[in-house]
């Protein structure tokens, strides 16, 4: 239309925008996924978990394996193909059952978490990433419900943003996101962060059953 916008027509509009969908503001520029690994222990479903080695980014933190998902890869291939490297395991060893939440993590990163069987497991795992795993039972958290608190995301706003455009003197409610945060304290050390969100939505998930 070259900017003539006064004589612009709805059928012009409709036609301009034919099948469209919509599109992200703020595109995805990085996806991660993680498996939410069970195995059976004893006649029971455990659920496992790394601790990732101290040398490494959040080093000592608890977590599920995971990482990247790489270009042509699905969720769930990248989260299968990062534990069986993770955990030094044949890739046929993990079943993987279904994708179970997407969340925002750190960074704006998207994660998706699947869920996923592992066969045979007898305790390997690479010592590059992870410093040991352990497993705990489903009973346990049937039994330990988490503790949440809510804290606000707060949004930073540099020397040269113009506060003095927004009513209020830039007093305004973007200035604050708020979030729940699980934590899990086990014997083991804390689940939290996005590990114990993701977790947390799981487990209800199975209260359906």
């Amino acid at each position: 239309m070259n900017g003539q916008w006064d004589s612009i027509r709805k059928e012009d509009i409709r036609e301009l925008l034919d099948g469209r969908r919509a599109e992200k503001i703020y595109p995805v520029t990085r996806r991660n996924a993680v498996l939410i690994p069970l195995l059976e222990k004893e006649g029971e479903w455990h659920i496992l978990f790394e601790v990732r080695q101290a040398g490494i980014r959040q080093g000592g933190e608890i977590c599920f394996p995971g990482g990247r998902v790489e270009a042509g890869e699905s969720g769930a291939e990248a989260a299968a193909r990062e534990t069986a490297e993770e955990l030094r395991i044949p890739r046929e060893d993990i079943e993987v059952l279904a994708p179970m939440h997407e969340m925002m993590g750190p960074g704006g990163a998207a994660v998706e978490s699947c869920l996923g069987v592992l066969s045979h497991y007898e305790g390997t795992f690479s010592e590059e990433e992870v410093d040991h795993v352990f497993t705990l039972p489903l009973s346990w958290f049937a039994a330990h419900p988490p503790a949440i608190h809510r804290a606000d995301y707060v949004i930073e706003t540099g020397e040269d943003f113009p506060t003095d455009l927004i009513p209020g003197n830039g007093h305004y409610p973007f200035r604050k996101i708020p979030r729940n945060y699980y934590f899990y304290e086990t014997g083991y050390g804390v689940i939290w962060g996005m590990t114990a969100e993701l977790l947390y939505h799981f487990l209800r998930c199975l209260q359906e059953l």
